[in-house]
């Protein structure tokens, strides 16, 4: 795996399928740990209660992906005014193809002002993605 990508031309085919196969085996060792790495930096900082934390690699935040289950959010269409929902929710409808319903929950978030049962609907209804570790460089002029 002491190649340069230039000398690969120089290769016999058996040599460059050779060094293909070390380099994907490396990859996938690489990933392998990354992955373990990553669940326990994630695992580490919820045990602390922790959103972020200051490392001397840089600082470490964990972010995680959210959605919302429109089956549950369905709800919020028996409880609310139509015109509540205006900019919020596009029920599903024909145009050149099926066009299934949709929720804004960017614009639904002032739908958390309308009591604890639309809080309630909102919250069941968070769907949240897979956590990644997100390490940011610190300047040295950034530390104080």
């Amino acid at each position: 795996m002491n190649i340069k990508p230039e000398a690969v031309t120089d290769l016999s085919l058996d040599e460059v399928v050779e060094e293909l196969v070390k380099i994907r085996a490396h990859k996938a060792e690489t990933e392998s740990l990354e992955f373990s790495l990553s669940r326990a930096v994630v695992k580490m900082l919820e045990e602390r209660g922790a959103k972020v934390v200051r490392t001397p690699s840089g600082m470490v935040r964990v972010k995680r992906g959210l959605s919302f289950d429109p089956s549950v959010l369905a709800r919020l269409r028996e409880i609310t005014d139509p015109a509540d929902l205006e900019g919020v929710y596009a029920p599903a409808h024909d145009e050149v193809k099926r066009v299934p319903e949709k929720w804004n929950m960017v614009k639904g978030k002032k739908l958390l002002n309308y009591g604890t049962e639309h809080r309630q609907i909102i919250e069941d209804a968070k769907i949240f993605g897979s956590a990644r570790v997100i390490i940011e460089k610190e300047e040295e002029g950034d530390r104080q």
